[in-house]
């Protein structure tokens, strides 16, 4: 590898590590680069010397060439055209400074588009914003193709808190039609709400579990997400519209019926987006409660167990969101380490479907 392009490795490496935090703790940086560029420690140090001189690199403590203590980065961003040309079409537009400012962070999405399909898509987001009260639970898929470039799918792409700031209120448009599956006798013990179809084809078919209703969304067809079933679920009850019902097994009770059984229950993944699920749920009905389900969850991660929320279990970017006092341990219970409800083993589902957790 030639110089000049471990240079730009590096230095790239470190524009990407700044943009999540102020500074860099130095200790270790060194061997984190070698590690993470597979490359030599000597190469690595010689371009520290460089930058340290030209003033890119910022630090108190130097070993030599290696830093001890917090280390500032100094790069400039790296050009992008077409945020360049995204920017240049709002302001085109604009017939106030700044009028479409809130809309800029739209063009991490905008790849590929030219400056014309842009303007009819920003032509779109204005006719959107005047049209969405008479638009109010429009599917978001119809809502998407017919204000925004003919695109079902754009809508959804494009990042929700810019558009929220400009003006659209995406929440208006469910994102279903929505589907759930339902399992039960017609006067079920107590409704679980699951997160997941996993483990809820898991828990109809453990022995005595068949006094419960067991609740549980399946998506679009078959394309939904595993990650989005728990939000599917919260969607379709914020949006008190009913949804498309399978009965999976058992002669269950209607939908409306379900929802104002005496006992309502969450079962998901411990983990702080299942109990982001979970809040937005409990803003629908406040008595809904949480699942006895969790308890192995729970005994589970106090003893150590767990997974870290990271890419290779598709739980990264989740962060600690506003939850109610009564659920507060499970959230710093889980903050570092998750696990997922298909944990739980039929002998346990068997024990805990009729249970609330006590916390």
């Amino acid at each position: 590898m030639s110089y000049m392009l471990l240079r730009d490795r590096i230095t790239n490496n470190l524009r990407k590590r700044a943009r999540t935090s102020a500074s860099l703790r130095g200790n270790g940086l060194v061997e984190r680069l070698v590690r993470d560029l597979q490359c030599d420690r000597t190469d690595v140090l010689r371009v520290f010397r460089e930058l340290r001189t030209e003033g890119i690199l910022v630090c108190d403590d130097w070993l030599r060439d290696e830093p001890l203590s917090k280390v500032t980065v100094h790069l400039p961003e790296e050009s992008n055209p077409t945020a360049d040309i995204w920017r240049d079409v709002l302001e085109h537009a604009a017939k106030v400074k700044d009028e479409y400012a809130a809309l800029e962070p739209l063009a991490e999405v905008m790849e590929g588009f030219h400056s014309s399909e842009m303007s009819r898509l920003l032509n779109g987001l204005i006719s959107l914003k005047q049209d969405q009260e008479c638009l109010h639970n429009t599917p978001r898929f119809e809502v998407s193709a017919r204000y925004l470039l003919g695109s079902s799918k754009l809508l959804d792409t494009l990042p929700t808190a810019s558009l929220r700031q400009f003006g659209i209120d995406v929440s208006r448009f469910p994102t279903f039609p929505g589907y759930v599956m339902v399992a039960g006798p017609p006067d079920p013990r107590v409704v679980v709400l699951v997160e997941n179809p996993h483990a809820f084809e898991r828990a109809i078919d453990v022995l005595g579990t068949d006094r419960a209703a067991w609740v549980c969304t399946y998506g679009y067809g078959l394309s939904l997400k595993y990650s989005q079933h728990g939000e599917q679920l919260a969607a379709i009850l914020e949006s008190r519209m009913p949804p498309r019902t399978l009965v999976r097994k058992g002669s269950p009770p209607g939908w409306d019926i379900l929802l104002r059984h005496d006992r309502v229950c969450f079962w998901g993944d411990l983990d702080l987006e299942g109990l982001a699920i979970f809040e937005r749920l409990r803003k629908y009905n406040q008595n809904i409660m949480l699942s006895g389900l969790y308890q192995p969850m729970v005994d589970y991660l106090r003893e150590g167990g767990g997974h870290p929320y990271c890419k290779a279990v598709g739980k990264v970017g989740q962060v600690p969101n506003s939850y109610g006092d009564d659920i507060q341990p499970l959230a710093v219970l889980c903050r570092e380490q998750a696990v997922d409800q298909e944990f739980v083993s039929e002998s346990q589902i068997s024990k805990w479907w009729d249970a609330e957790l006590k916390i």
